[in-house]
C-alpha cells in the first residue's frame, strides 16, 4: 500500500469525502481497504483496545486524513458511546478507564461527548457512598488529568464534598479517647479538592465542635500542658498549604484567644504566663514561617484574626461587619465563637460572651427574654460581660 500511495496518490491536492474528489489511491483506500475495516469494528469487542488501535497508529501514516477522521467520528466514536451507555459502575467489574484511556492519544477531544454521560453514572454511583471507602478515589483518580479542570471540580463538590462534610459533622472530637479514622477518610481527598472548598467545610463543621471541646475542656480545671499537646497535635495534621490558609489560621488563632482568656486570673502559679507565652509563639511562627497562600486574597474575605496588640496600623478598618463585632469582642476580653449546629432564620447563631447573637444584614440581634432583638455595639458590650 505504501508504494501505491506513491504511485498513484496526487500531491498537493485538498480532498474531501466526496467520491468525485478522490484520486485513485484514495479510491482505492475507500473501496478496497474501508469495507474490511468497517465489518471488522461493527463486530469489534469494545473493551478489547489494543488490537484496533494497533491497526490505526500502523495505517495512520499511509492514510488520507479525511479517512481516519472518518473512522473515528464514525465507527470507533458510536462504538464507544454505546458501551458507556451499557457501562455500570456498580456491577462492572472492568474500570472504564482501562479500556477508554488508550484511546486518547488516537483521538484526544473527540472523546469529549463521553465524559458528560460518564460523569452522570459516577454521580449516581456516588448516591449511597460513605468516605470510609476508598474505592471511590481510586475509580475517580484516573480522571482527574483528562476531565477538564472545572468539571472535575464541579463533580466533586457536588458528589463528594457533601458526604465528607457529613462524615465530619460526626466526626467524634474526645481528647481522653480520639480515633482519627474519619479524619484520614476526610482529609485524604485534599489532593483533588480545592483548597478553598475543603477549608470552608472544615470551618463549618469541624472547627465550631473544636473549638466547644477546648472551652468544655479549659473549664474543668484541666492540665495546661496536656492541652498545649493536643493542640499541637490537631495543628500536625495540616499540611504547610492548609495552615498558610487565612480560614486555618484564623480558627488556630481563635484556640489560643481561649486559652487566653481562660487562664486570665488563675490562681495557679505559672499558669497564665506559661500560656501567653505558648499563645505569642504560636502566633509568631504561624506568620513568620507558614507560606504565602497559593491563591490571592479577594478584598472582600476576612483577614486570618489578631488581637487588638497585634494589628498594624493599615488594619485599623474591619473588612466586614462580623469582623468588627469579632474586634469589639477581643478589645473587652468577650469570647465570640459559634455556636455548633445552631441557626435562626439560616443565619448562624454564635456566642458573645453571656449571650447569643445572630448577624443579619450589619445589624446584630440578641436573644433576650426567648426573643431575638436589635442591638447597639455597645449595649451588646454591656450584655456579653453580664
Amino acid at each position: 500500500m505504501k508504494e501505491w500511495k506513491r504511485l498513484l496518490e496526487e500531491p498537493r491536492h485538498n480532498y474531501g469525502q466526496e467520491q468525485s474528489n478522490m484520486d485513485v489511491y484514495h479510491r482505492l483506500v475507500w473501496d478496497v481497504w474501508l469495507p474490511c475495516v468497517r465489518s471488522s469494528i461493527l463486530r469489534w469487542n469494545v473493551r478489547t483496545c489494543d488490537p484496533l488501535i494497533e491497526l490505526l497508529e500502523t495505517w495512520m501514516p499511509i492514510l488520507p486524513p479525511w479517512i481516519m477522521t472518518n473512522i473515528q467520528d464514525q465507527l470507533v466514536l458510536p462504538r464507544l458511546l454505546q458501551e458507556v451507555e451499557n457501562w455500570n459502575p456498580l456491577t462492572d467489574a472492568m474500570p472504564i478507564h482501562s479500556w477508554l484511556h488508550p484511546w486518547l492519544p488516537l483521538m484526544s477531544d473527540k472523546l469529549e461527548p463521553l465524559y458528560s454521560p460518564i460523569r452522570q453514572k459516577l454521580g449516581s454511583a456516588l448516591t449511597n457512598w460513605h468516605p470510609s471507602d476508598g474505592s471511590a478515589k481510586v475509580i475517580l483518580q484516573p480522571w482527574v488529568p483528562v476531565f477538564k479542570q472545572g468539571h472535575m471540580q464541579a463533580f466533586l463538590v457536588k458528589h463528594i464534598l457533601p458526604k465528607l462534610a457529613r462524615c465530619m459533622q460526626e466526626f467524634p472530637i474526645n481528647p481522653l479517647h480520639q480515633t482519627l479514622d474519619a479524619w484520614k477518610w476526610v482529609m485524604s481527598w485534599s489532593d483533588l479538592i480545592p483548597v478553598n472548598q475543603m477549608v470552608s467545610m472544615l470551618e463549618s463543621t469541624f472547627f465550631p465542635r473544636w473549638l466547644q471541646v477546648l472551652m468544655s475542656w479549659l473549664g474543668n480545671m484541666p492540665n495546661y500542658d496536656e492541652i498545649t499537646k493536643w493542640y499541637l497535635g490537631w495543628k500536625s495534621l495540616f499540611t504547610e498549604q492548609y495552615l498558610a490558609h487565612h480560614v486555618i489560621k484564623d480558627q488556630l488563632n481563635k484556640a489560643l484567644e481561649i486559652m487566653n482568656r481562660v487562664v486570665t486570673g488563675h490562681m495557679q502559679p505559672g499558669v497564665k504566663e506559661n500560656i501567653a507565652y505558648f499563645a505569642h509563639a504560636e502566633r509568631r511562627q504561624m506568620d513568620v514561617q507558614a507560606p504565602p497562600p497559593q491563591e490571592p486574597t479577594l478584598p472582600t474575605e476576612r483577614r486570618p484574626y489578631e488581637s487588638p496588640a497585634m494589628r498594624p496600623a493599615s488594619s485599623s478598618y474591619p473588612s466586614s461587619f462580623r469582623e468588627l463585632v469579632e474586634r469589639k469582642a477581643a478589645e473587652n476580653n468577650i469570647l465570640f465563637m459559634p455556636m455548633p449546629g445552631k441557626t435562626y432564620e439560616a443565619k448562624q447563631v454564635y456566642r458573645f460572651g453571656k449571650v447569643m447573637v445572630y448577624i443579619d444584614r450589619n445589624v446584630v440581634f440578641v436573644l433576650d427574654n426567648n426573643q431575638w432583638i436589635p442591638i447597639s455595639l455597645s449595649n451588646l458590650v454591656d450584655k456579653g460581660k453580664g
